[in-house]
């Protein structure tokens, strides 16, 4: 047996950059919006405490200079919640399934279907309220999802899930019951 190993013209290789991408849903900005108020408020909490603490209170241009730092933080992080919102997006295609995300770092995921072990849809409190989930993509040789969309209304992530299932031929708990 002769062993080859031919090249292969880049050019004519399909580019990732042509897929059209499945927005998330419009309640998922929402979400992420109400999950930053919550962290910026716990975070001026913590700062109002530090402003009757001695060392801080004797210094009011740190006391300022917090309060500043905290409000452009602050829009810093809404203004990137509303990028990422713009970016963000899924493919399915015949072969795999192509995640895209990242505002300042580009991520774009690939996950072939013939390497997928299962797939979970999680969701939290404020994700359940908006009738959103994520789902969970876990290829061999992690204990971490390889893939996560967060951001699928409800139906279209079960929807998803059931797809890859069937098309990686595992057995879903969900069409037994």
């Amino acid at each position: 047996m002769i062993f080859q190993n031919s090249q292969i013209d880049v050019s004519l290789l399909p580019s990732i950059d042509d897929i059209h991408y499945q927005r998330l849903a419009p309640a998922h900005v929402k979400v992420k919006y109400i999950s930053n108020a919550i962290f910026f408020f716990i975070m001026l909490a913590g700062i109002i405490f530090m402003r009757f603490q001695p060392v801080v209170s004797e210094h009011p241009r740190l006391n300022n200079g917090l309060l500043i730092f905290w409000l452009v933080w602050l829009l810093i992080s809404f203004l990137l919640t509303k990028m990422s919102y713009d970016i963000e997006g899924y493919a399915l295609r015949e072969k795999d399934i192509v995640h895209i995300k990242g505002v300042i770092t580009r991520k774009q995921t690939a996950i072939p279907f013939n390497r997928v072990q299962h797939c979970e849809i999680k969701a939290g409190p404020i994700q359940r309220y908006f009738d959103l989930k994520t789902l969970e993509v876990y290829t061999a040789g992690g204990h971490s999802s390889d893939l996560r969309i967060a951001g699928l209304k409800g139906e279209d992530a079960q929807v998803l899930k059931n797809f890859i299932i069937k098309t990686t031929g595992q057995v879903s708990y969900d069409e037994e019951e």
